[in-house]
Parts: structure tokens; C-alpha cells; sequence
């Protein structure tokens, strides 16, 4: 790999890193900075969200993490985005609900319009299936 595509890879997967983070602290404000207006969201349960739709479930304590961990992250630097691969753990709140998730996920990330000098890279997509293995 290239120098850039390196740095375009340390870059994304700090990006993850900080969504990660948000996510666990139920930090928005850091979450919406991460994330696209153009966000689509779509759950290893098969739901899907918008941007907005997520931020709600998650200031509204729909949806709550409890713990996360990544494993197997692989970034893959593309022309003008950057896909990530790997594996998700995680407990959750649903609905008051205690869930336990195991998945599969893939991520695009690309930088948010007007930051091509210096990328600030953005969630444009998360697709989960759940992992059985």
C-alpha cells in the first residue's frame, strides 16, 4: 500500500475508533460530526436508518450501547472513499430490551464535502448481518 492509501487507512480507522467511542459515551454531539447528512443505516436486524433517525434513537434511549468491541478491521482506501471491514461485539439497550450482537459489518467513509485538502472523514453507510461464527 501506498503512502496515501496508508494514511487514508490510519485516518478511517481512528474515525471508527471515535464513532466507537461516541457510541459507548452517548456522545451526539461527536457522533453527528462523524456522521454524513446522507447516512444509511442499515442494521444487522434488518432495520435501517437515516441519519436523523439514528441520532433519535440514540437521544432518546431507544437504542443504547453498553459495550462494543471491533475485531478483524481491515481498511480498504478506495478512490474517493475508504471501506471498512471487520467484526463487531456488542450489548445493547432496544426498546429497554437487553440485546446481545454479534455481526458482520462494512462501512463507507468519505470526506465530508469541502475537506479534500484535509479529509474530515465521515459514516456515509454501515451495512451489518448478523455473525455466527
Amino acid at each position: 500500500m501506498d503512502s496515501h492509501h496508508t494514511d487514508t487507512a490510519q485516518a478511517v480507522l481512528q474515525a471508527e475508533e471515535k464513532r466507537r467511542q461516541a457510541l459507548l459515551a452517548g456522545d451526539l454531539d461527536a457522533l453527528d460530526a462523524l456522521l454524513s447528512p446522507a447516512l444509511v443505516y442499515v442494521h444487522s436486524s434488518g432495520g435501517q436508518d437515516s441519519k436523523a433517525s439514528y441520532l433519535e434513537h440514540m437521544r432518546s434511549g431507544t437504542l443504547q450501547y453498553q459495550s462494543m468491541s471491533f475485531e478483524a478491521l481491515q481498511a480498504h482506501p478506495a478512490s474517493s472513499c475508504c471501506i471498512v471491514t471487520g467484526r463487531m461485539l456488542a450489548q445493547v439497550t432496544r426498546n429497554g430490551q437487553p440485546m446481545s450482537i454479534r455481526s458482520l459489518f462494512m462501512t463507507v467513509w468519505a470526506p465530508a464535502p469541502g475537506t479534500a485538502a484535509k479529509p474530515v472523514w465521515q459514516l456515509q453507510a454501515y451495512q451489518g448481518t448478523p455473525w455466527t461464527g
